[in-house]
Protein backbone atom coordinates (compact mmCIF):
# COMPACT_ATOMS: atom_id res chain seq x y z
CA UNK A 1 0.00 0.00 0.00
CA UNK A 2 1.75 3.30 -1.20
CA UNK A 3 0.88 6.46 1.14
CA UNK A 4 2.26 9.75 0.42
CA UNK A 5 2.04 12.74 3.22
CA UNK A 6 2.28 16.23 2.58
CA UNK A 7 3.27 17.57 5.92
CA UNK A 8 3.08 21.14 4.78
CA UNK A 9 -0.56 20.62 3.62
CA UNK A 10 -4.04 22.26 4.96
CA UNK A 11 -5.29 18.96 4.88
CA UNK A 12 -4.87 17.11 8.65
CA UNK A 13 -2.36 14.00 8.07
CA UNK A 14 -5.01 11.98 9.38
CA UNK A 15 -7.57 12.88 6.47
CA UNK A 16 -4.81 12.36 4.03
CA UNK A 17 -4.55 9.24 5.12
CA UNK A 18 -7.79 8.26 5.65
CA UNK A 19 -8.83 9.75 1.86
CA UNK A 20 -5.83 7.89 0.16
CA UNK A 21 -6.63 4.36 2.03
CA UNK A 22 -10.12 4.62 1.04
CA UNK A 23 -9.44 5.61 -2.83
CA UNK A 24 -7.00 2.17 -2.63
CA UNK A 25 -9.89 0.29 -1.37
CA UNK A 26 -12.53 1.56 -3.48
CA UNK A 27 -10.41 1.45 -7.02
CA UNK A 28 -9.45 -2.29 -6.14
CA UNK A 29 -5.90 -1.28 -5.21
CA UNK A 30 -6.23 -3.23 -1.43
CA UNK A 31 -8.25 -6.11 -1.94
CA UNK A 32 -10.65 -7.66 0.63
CA UNK A 33 -9.07 -9.03 3.89
CA UNK A 34 -6.02 -7.87 2.65
CA UNK A 35 -3.91 -7.02 5.99
CA UNK A 36 -3.07 -2.85 6.48
CA UNK A 37 0.53 -2.16 7.43
CA UNK A 38 0.26 -1.82 11.79
CA UNK A 39 -0.01 1.91 12.99
CA UNK A 40 4.13 1.98 13.89
CA UNK A 41 5.24 0.50 10.68
CA UNK A 42 2.98 3.29 8.63
CA UNK A 43 3.90 5.86 11.63
CA UNK A 44 7.63 5.05 11.22
CA UNK A 45 7.75 4.50 7.45
CA UNK A 46 6.33 8.25 6.71
CA UNK A 47 7.94 10.04 9.67
CA UNK A 48 4.76 10.67 11.77
CA UNK A 49 3.66 10.22 14.92
CA UNK A 50 1.40 7.36 15.61
CA UNK A 51 -1.63 9.36 16.68
CA UNK A 52 -2.37 10.46 12.77
CA UNK A 53 -1.96 6.91 11.60
CA UNK A 54 -4.53 5.55 14.54
CA UNK A 55 -7.10 8.15 14.13
CA UNK A 56 -7.17 7.81 10.65
CA UNK A 57 -7.65 3.85 10.88
CA UNK A 58 -10.26 4.46 13.67
CA UNK A 59 -12.33 6.73 11.09
CA UNK A 60 -11.77 3.95 8.82
CA UNK A 61 -12.94 1.04 10.79
CA UNK A 62 -16.06 3.63 11.95
CA UNK A 63 -16.79 4.28 8.46
CA UNK A 64 -16.98 0.33 7.68
CA UNK A 65 -13.93 0.20 5.57
CA UNK A 66 -11.85 -2.23 7.56
CA UNK A 67 -11.76 -4.10 10.45
CA UNK A 68 -9.59 -5.17 13.15
CA UNK A 69 -8.79 -9.09 14.87
CA UNK A 70 -7.10 -8.38 18.14
CA UNK A 71 -3.13 -9.20 17.63
CA UNK A 72 -3.53 -9.83 13.88
CA UNK A 73 -3.85 -6.44 12.64
CA UNK A 74 -6.70 -4.21 10.74
CA UNK A 75 -8.18 -5.53 7.24
CA UNK A 76 -9.96 -4.55 4.36
CA UNK A 77 -13.37 -5.35 5.11
CA UNK A 78 -14.90 -7.32 1.63
CA UNK A 79 -17.51 -4.16 1.06
CA UNK A 80 -19.37 -6.73 -1.41
CA UNK A 81 -22.78 -4.75 -2.64
CA UNK A 82 -21.91 -1.59 -0.81
CA UNK A 83 -19.07 -0.94 -2.53
CA UNK A 84 -20.87 0.95 -5.33
CA UNK A 85 -23.41 2.49 -2.56
CA UNK A 86 -19.78 4.01 -0.68
CA UNK A 87 -18.68 5.00 -3.95
CA UNK A 88 -21.81 6.81 -4.60
CA UNK A 89 -21.77 8.27 -1.80
CA UNK A 90 -18.21 9.77 -2.08
CA UNK A 91 -19.11 11.13 -5.45
CA UNK A 92 -22.41 12.60 -4.09
CA UNK A 93 -20.58 14.40 -1.19
CA UNK A 94 -17.78 15.88 -3.92
CA UNK A 95 -21.09 16.93 -5.78
CA UNK A 96 -22.83 18.64 -3.27
CA UNK A 97 -19.51 20.49 -2.28
CA UNK A 98 -18.97 21.35 -5.82
CA UNK A 99 -22.86 22.92 -5.84
CA UNK A 100 -22.26 25.06 -2.88
CA UNK A 101 -19.04 26.30 -4.10
CA UNK A 102 -20.25 27.47 -7.41
CA UNK A 103 -23.44 28.61 -5.94
CA UNK A 104 -21.09 30.77 -3.56
CA UNK A 105 -19.48 32.20 -6.82
CA UNK A 106 -22.82 32.63 -8.78
CA UNK A 107 -21.64 30.36 -11.62
CA UNK A 108 -25.13 29.33 -13.51
CA UNK A 109 -26.22 25.99 -13.40
CA UNK A 110 -25.44 25.20 -17.78
CA UNK A 111 -21.91 26.58 -17.02
CA UNK A 112 -21.01 24.08 -14.12
CA UNK A 113 -22.34 21.01 -15.79
CA UNK A 114 -20.71 22.02 -18.82
CA UNK A 115 -17.40 22.51 -17.08
CA UNK A 116 -18.24 18.55 -15.58
CA UNK A 117 -19.17 17.28 -18.78
CA UNK A 118 -15.97 18.55 -20.11
CA UNK A 119 -14.36 16.59 -17.30
CA UNK A 120 -16.01 13.54 -17.76
CA UNK A 121 -14.98 13.52 -21.14
CA UNK A 122 -11.76 13.30 -20.67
Amino acid sequence: MKIIVQQRSETPIYEQLYSQIVTQILNGQAAANECLPSIRVVSKELEISVIPVKTAYDMLEKDGYIYTVPGKGCFVKDLGEDLNRKKRQIVEKRVAELAEFTKSLDLPNDATLALMQKHLDK
